[in-house]
This record gives C-alpha cells, structure tokens and sequence, in this order.
C-alpha cells in the first residue's frame, strides 16, 4: 500500500495542542479582562448594577473586533508541527515525519518510520476548521476575562467598603463638624477611574465624561 493511502504520518503532540489552547484562550482571556475593566471604569457605577454590567459587556464585545485577525491562534502547534516543521527537516536531509537522516544515505523511505522522504503536507492555509477552534477559544477567553474582571472589581469595592468600615468603626473618632471624605482608586487597569465616600453621600463613582452645558 502506498505512502498516499496510509494514515498521515505528521502529528501534533497532546502538550503542544494543549499549550496551544491555554494560550490562545489565556491571551484572549487577559484581553478581555483588559477591556472589560476598562469599560466598567468608563460606566460610573459602584455596587451591582446590571445596567453597567450590560453597557460594559457590550463595550467590550465590540472591542472584540480588535482580535479578530488572531484567527489563526488556536493552530500554532498545527502550522508548526504539520506544515512547517517538516519542510525544514526535508530541507536539512532528515525524515520530514520523524527527522531521521535520510539524504547521506540516499534512501527514498526512512529506515525509522517508513515514511517516503519526498512525502511533504501542504502549506498552511486558513480554513473553516481554523475559523471554529478560534471562534472557540474566543468565546472561552471571553468569558474567562468578563468574570475574572467582575471578580476583581468586586473584590476592589468590598476592600472599599472594609476601609470605610474600619474608619467609621473606630472608637477614638471623633465627630467633626464637616463631614469625613475619602478618594479611592480603582485596580489596574482600571486605575483612572475613581470613588468618592462622604458620610453624606456614601459611595458615588466620579464620572469620567461629563455632559452639559456647564456653569
């Protein structure tokens, strides 16, 4: 039976298809975090305010169109392993399966795995297959940042809230006449963004874009 109907002897390794899919879902992930708390910093909100939450969701789902030239991430193993690693082993003498040395010994099939040494995979071409593994590790990265951003920031008011206790709680504080104010600023990177707490007003966000006709 000849070379052309055998199964094909070019593979990707498990460890390297799975630091392929960490990495294109660890990337995205990280940008959607990114862009999530960036627009969660523009909506000025504290607390859970699904409105915000919304806004910021759709924001950042738009901000996904920034990515959508990485459709070739989740098959970097792929185009290395099947399509570019044999063509260099072929160029350099060698099995382009396994890497043998074929050339100095003037074999047409390596004597390791059988494989006829002019027998190369395409070239690499963006296809469908690669349009579902990206449009899944996209969603995946999506969701991993949106939530890891909302657990953040979540995490970054109830410290808030734990600062204010504390000064609020204290039995040395004494009642002034003007109200006690505090400014905190918010995790990278959402770090432009802040809050306000009087003891009047509570917790009120600073808005970052302000609208009218002013004084």
């Amino acid at each position: 039976m000849s070379d052309e109907h055998l199964e094909s002897p070019f593979r990707v390794p498990l460890w390297a298809s799975l630091l392929g899919w960490v990495a294109a879902v660890g990337f995205m992930g990280f940008y959607f975090h990114v862009a999530h708390a960036v627009m969660r910093g523009l909506t000025p909100s504290f607390g859970l305010d699904s409105g915000a939450i919304a806004t910021a969701t759709f924001g950042t789902i738009a901000m996904g169109l920034g990515i959508v030239w990485l459709v070739f991430i989740a098959e970097l193993p792929e185009m290395w392993f099947l399509h570019r690693r044999p063509h260099l082993m072929a160029r350099d003498g060698r099995c382009p399966a396994c890497g043998h040395p074929v050339r100095a010994a003037g074999m047409d099939h390596c004597g390791e795995c059988g494989v006829a040494v002019d027998r190369l995979p395409p070239s690499y071409a963006v296809g469908w297959r690669a349009v579902k593994r990206f449009s899944v590790a996209l969603l995946l990265g999506f969701l991993a940042g949106t939530i890891t951003a909302e657990v953040v920031i979540a995490a970054d008011e109830r410290s808030m809230r734990s600062t204010i206790r504390s000064l609020t709680s204290r039995p040395e504080a004494v009642p002034s006449a003007e109200p006690r104010e505090m400014t905190f600023t918010r995790r990278w990177p959402a770090s432009f963004s802040s809050v306000d707490w009087s003891e009047d007003s509570g917790f009120q966000p600073v808005a970052i874009f302000s609208y009218g006709s002013g004084p």
